[in-house]
């Protein structure tokens, strides 16, 4: 049961929360709010929440590198809520087309993670490409919906 509480804290409750952020994202772009302004208030609710969870948690050691690679996330993770936010105000596109895309990031993270983080030995390569075609074909069914 302990093995549970990592996937759902990690896992179910992240993708719930990003689920709702979508919705509030195409809500905040049919209120006539911009990619750049939405990326400003965006980004100051990230670092509320980072403040809190400081004050809460307490901060871990820190390094250069850490800081490093936490702002090339932030930076990825803008360029593409600021893309997102973008195609939903300029172009009025429904959040339902593009959400299903997007969601294949997570093909992106396996790759790199078997290539640059060096995690291909734990990878089953037969559940892999039957998981890659199940992700794909899934996301294609419910763009086409």
């Amino acid at each position: 049961m302990n093995s549970l509480w990592p996937i759902v804290i990690g896992g179910v409750l992240p993708a719930i929360f990003w689920g709702i952020a979508a919705i509030f994202q195409k809500q905040s772009a049919m209120y006539a709010t911009g990619s750049a302004v939405y990326l400003i208030v965006f980004g100051a609710a990230c670092a509320l929440a980072g403040l809190v969870a400081a004050l809460i948690w307490r901060p871990a050691p820190w390094s250069i590198e850490g800081l490093g690679f936490a702002a090339t996330a932030g930076a990825c993770f803008a360029l593409g809520t600021g893309l997102i936010s973008f195609a939903l105000f300029a172009y009025g596109v429904p959040v339902s087309k593009l959400a299903p895309i997007w969601s294949c990031n997570v093909l992106v993270t396996l790759a790199i993670g078997a290539l640059y983080l060096g995690e291909a030995s734990e990878i089953n390569t037969l559940k892999l490409a039957a998981g890659t075609l199940l992700i794909l074909s899934g996301a294609l069914l419910v763009n086409s919906a």
